[in-house]
């Protein structure tokens, strides 16, 4: 159904390019890899400085929900494997984009790399301490969370890029 986001593929892409539009609006360049480049979603280039940085793009249209066990209220919350818990080398950031529906703005959330890795190692092993069995609860998913309330400001923050 056209206007129906529900495969994973076109939420990814629709992130991406809402991503791409926001980078050029600010002046700088953004390209989009091909073929799944491992850990590059898009190259950002800006013209002015000649540096060049590395993002991924993890998008979602979950509304935020409540999570007890990593806190008080609502949280944004995007799926992520056991290889986010490294630190991808470089000048390398996330954007987390959160898709509000047809016709309404995304948000969109630049996190440091490093910042992800610690978030996503950290959020696992608490959440493994939490269950019965540990070792045979175990797997590869992770998840990346925001509050609702950004209380590291990572909304909007473009200016990472300049």
């Amino acid at each position: 159904m056209a206007g129906d986001l529900k495969d994973k593929s076109l939420v990814g892409l629709a992130g991406e390019y809402h991503v791409l539009a926001q980078l050029a609006e600010r002046g700088l360049i953004g390209a989009l890899t091909l073929g799944h480049a491992k850990g590059v979603d898009i190259l950002v280039t800006n013209p002015a400085t000649g540096s060049v940085h590395k993002l991924e793009v993890k998008t979602t249209r979950a509304k935020p929900g409540r999570v007890a066990l990593f806190g008080e209220g609502r949280f944004f919350s995007w799926s992520m494997s056991v290889k986010h818990e490294t630190p991808p080398p470089g000048s390398c950031y996330y954007c987390f984009v959160h898709l509000e529906g047809p016709g309404s703005f995304p948000r969109f959330f630049i996190v440091p790399g490093k910042a992800v890795a610690k978030y996503v190692r950290w959020q696992h092993r608490h959440w493994l301490k939490t269950r019965p069995n540990p070792v045979a609860s175990d797997n590869p998913m992770r998840q990346f969370r925001i509050h609702e309330s950004d209380p590291d400001k990572y909304e909007g923050r473009w200016g990472v890029f300049s």
